[in-house]
């Protein structure tokens, strides 16, 4: 048996040593190496030159392999769709591309039986995979014991496997308090809130303000997702004059498969007030340390005088 293993191991060293790689491929994805549910997914790879290839995807309560027919020159796509990616589960996907090898047929094929999924050399079986339902979140041991198939002698089949994070969308505002609410703003004014994204810049979020009291919607608009180094950003803008005062909900959300791709946040509008006051009226500013009183109680002493003067006056004519 250590005979027999140990061949098996120097034949694996001796295909990854003397045949060429089946594709160097290519991944379009959300975001490096990660994969959103209901994002499209697009793998590009060259170098296949045996007239075919079969990609294997697997992951946590997910199986599938689909075939591809490269060009002339061994350049062929996958392209997972949204409804497909939108099936996929939190964890680690593996993405195996089968090049047939140089008698371009494929010895290794799953074969599925009512207890779980086999993996076959040439229709006989050689190992068990096991239920798709009990497919771990971390699949690279599963895919491992695929890739262990390859190697059997008479076996001239290439794995090339590569690995995906795929998680849930999410949705960001930047400068949100913990509360939940953005900064306040003020009427008249210009409105630019901003956020991340972990979804794919092939897609648009959908900006909906409605009256906090009421849920009336106010406005909603469609905007771009734009690819960041670390994580996808995007922006909402409304020109001034902005929104009444009041008290607003924003949500940002996408508009595909699934309903978490959104977050909302609370957006206070104030009314524009001059030099601190609640009117727009102007009033002349008081020297400091004087109030209304000091100014109005020496006007009414003045006047009062005034009047008594007059009263005198008048009496004295009269005489």
């Amino acid at each position: 048996m250590k005979s027999r293993t140990t061949a098996i191991t120097l034949i694996a060293l001796l295909v990854v040593l003397i045949l060429p790689a089946s594709a160097a491929l290519t991944a379009v994805t959300s975001s490096p190496q990660t994969i959103v549910k209901a994002d499209t997914v697009t793998l590009s790879g060259t170098g296949a030159q045996n007239g075919s290839v079969i990609l294997w995807i697997l992951g946590r309560n997910y199986f599938a392999t689909t075939p591809a027919k490269p060009d002339k020159i061994g350049d062929f796509t996958f392209i997972i769709k949204p409804e497909e990616t939108d099936r996929f589960s939190t964890g680690e996907y593996a993405f195996l591309i089968q090049d047939p090898g140089a008698d371009r047929s494929f010895e290794i094929e799953p074969l599925f039986w009512s207890d779980g999924i086999r993996i076959a050399d040439q229709g006989k079986v050689i190992t068990n995979i096991g239920s798709i339902s009990s497919f771990p979140a971390n699949i690279e041991p599963v895919a491992t014991t695929i890739l262990n198939a390859s190697v059997w002698p008479d076996v001239d089949d290439i794995f090339t496997p590569y690995y995906f994070s795929v998680q849930e969308p999410t949705v960001h505002f930047n400068r949100e308090s913990n509360s939940g609410k953005l900064p306040d703003q003020t009427t008249g004014e210009a409105i630019l809130i901003t956020g991340t994204t972990n979804i794919g810049p092939e897609n648009l979020l959908q900006v909906e303000i409605r009256n906090a009291t009421a849920n009336d919607l106010v406005t909603s608009q469609s905007i771009p997702v734009v690819k960041g180094t670390n994580t996808n950003q995007w922006t909402y803008s409304l020109d001034e004059p902005g929104l009444p005062a009041g008290s607003y909900i924003v949500t940002v959300g996408e508009q595909k498969y699934t309903t978490s791709g959104s977050a909302s946040a609370g957006l206070t509008i104030r009314e524009y007030l001059i030099a601190g006051n609640s009117s727009f009226s102007l009033q002349p500013e008081l020297p400091a340390g004087v109030t209304v009183y000091g100014v109005i109680l020496p006007l009414l002493i003045s006047f009062a005088a005034l009047v008594i003067i007059g009263i005198i006056m008048l009496v004295s004519l009269r005489k």
